[in-house]
């Protein structure tokens, strides 16, 4: 009876071993690559009234000299590029309360996408 024990502990520290290796390397950014490309897109606000406009930032990592592009949706929003900074801010503004999501994205030389987007909640003046 003593024999089983001891394989059973023994198992047991094995296996304890092995789920604190694999937890251990996961919780040291063993999924993170320091040298990947990357977007962040930051807002000014997340909520703002029907017909104000509010600027956008794209930042960038590991990405010199991309060319940033701008979405809206839906569509009955503008999002307009500041070319003279290199299209890292555009300007976000809706008619029409509801909630918008703007998505900043660029191509990289080996043809992948990287994207970023945020939330816009736009409010109507009753609902202040």
């Amino acid at each position: 009876m003593k024999k089983y024990k001891v394989i059973g502990i023994l198992m047991a520290a094995t296996l304890a071993t092995a789920l604190a290796v694999a937890v251990g390397g996961c919780s040291q950014g063993y999924h993170s690559d320091s040298s990947a490309a990357a977007i962040s897109v930051h807002a000014d606000h997340q909520s703002v009234k029907v017909g104000e406009a509010i600027w956008l930032h794209a930042s960038t990592l590991n990405m010199p000299n991309a060319d940033i592009q701008w979405k809206v949706t839906p569509s009955n929003a503008t999002i307009s590029p500041d070319s003279s900074r290199q299209n890292q801010y555009a300007k976000f503004s809706a008619d029409q309360p509801g909630g918008y999501v703007v998505k900043a994205f660029a191509k990289l030389d080996n043809g992948q996408w990287v994207t970023d987007r945020t939330s816009i909640s736009v409010v109507g003046n009753g609902n202040e």
